[in-house]
């Protein structure tokens, strides 16, 4: 597993507690998970900000509704994994 994979994990972890949280999380999705509605993706997006010492802009937040798509902008983000 990636270094960025096991972070990502780690934050939704602490973002969804209440939630089990499978080993391969590239499929998850808004909705998939207990409390990853609205305001879970924007506590996700945060602790994901914190977490990766980047700084999403307001086009990248509108996207970020599943793994892929915050892969995605960390990616182009240079975040490195």
């Amino acid at each position: 597993m990636k270094k960025n994979d096991l972070k990502l994990r780690k934050v939704l972890m602490g973002t969804f507690p209440n939630s089990k949280i499978p080993k391969n999380i590239n499929e998850l999705k808004m909705g998939d998970l207990k409390d990853w509605d609205s305001m879970g993706n924007f506590n996700l997006i945060l602790s994901i900000e914190q977490n990766f010492s980047v700084k999403f802009n307001m086009d990248q937040v509108e996207q970020i509704k599943s793994i892929k798509e915050i892969k995605k902008i960390l990616k182009k983000s240079n975040v490195e994994d």
